[in-house]
C-alpha cells in the first residue's frame, strides 16, 4: 500500500491524502505545534510524549551547508537500515546515486519553509523496499530560518518480511533506486 496518494501532482498535496496513518499522525501533530501564523514550530514546541508510538520511526537532522546531520534517529529506523545513523551526515551515510533525490526535497522543506511528502522503491540485495516518509520543518533560533527537520519514515519490504534489507553500509553502494517521487504538502 502506498504511503503518499497522488504524489506525482508537483503543486502539492493534502497532507489527507497521506495514507499512512502513522506519516498522517505526525504531520496533524506537526501542524497542531506550528499553531497559526508561523512557518515552522520550533525543536522545543515538541513533546516526545505526544508523539510516543510514532518516535521508533522519527528522525531530527540538523541543517548544514550543504548536508544534513542525523542528531536523533528512532530505533525502528536503525532497525530496518541495520545501522546506526545518529551523529553521521546524509552525503555520509548515503551514496548520492540514493542521498541526492532525498537530499533535494530536504532543501526545498529547508529553504521554503515547506512541509514534503515522498515515496521510493529501492532495489537492495535482500529485495525491494519502500520508502514513504514527510519531511517537517522546525525554527529554532531565527524565526523564520529553517535550522532543523522532523522527518517521520515508514519502510516495508515489497518481496521479502524476514528481514531488514540495507544492512551494512557496504552493501548500500549496489542498491538501485527503482521510482522516487514527492510533494509539497499542503497542511
Amino acid at each position: 500500500m502506498s504511503g503518499v496518494a497522488n504524489v506525482q501532482d508537483m503543486t502539492g498535496i493534502a497532507a489527507d491524502a497521506i495514507v499512512d496513518g502513522r506519516l498522517r499522525a505526525l504531520v496533524e501533530y506537526w501542524a497542531r505545534v506550528r499553531g497559526a501564523g508561523r512557518a515552522a514550530p520550533a525543536r522545543n514546541d515538541l513533546n516526545p510524549a505526544d508523539m510516543q508510538p510514532l518516535l521508533p520511526w522519527v528522525m531530527l537532522l540538523d541543517v548544514m551547508t550543504g548536508d544534513y546531520r542525523y542528531r536523533l534517529v528512532g530505533t525502528g529506523l536503525d532497525g530496518l537500515f541495520g545501522r546506526a545513523l545518529t551523529g553521521s551526515t546524509l552525503r555520509q551515510s548515503w551514496p548520492a546515486h540514493l542521498g541526492d533525490h532525498w537530499r533535494h526535497w530536504m532543501d526545498r522543506a529547508s529553504q521554503d519553509a515547506c512541509p514534503v511528502a515522498s515515496s521510493a522503491l529501492v532495489n537492495t540485495r535482500r529485495g525491494r523496499l519502500r520508502l514513504d516518509a514527510v519531511i517537517l520543518p522546525l525554527s529554532n533560533h531565527q524565526p523564520g530560518r529553517i535550522d532543523m527537520l522532523l522527518c517521520g519514515l515508514m519502510g516495508a519490504s515489497v518481496r521479502y518480511r524476514a528481514s531488514s534489507l540495507l544492512r551494512p553500509a557496504d552493501e548500500v553502494v549496489e542498491d538501485k533506486l527503482v521510482s522516487f517521487e514527492a510533494a509539497p504538502l499542503t497542511v
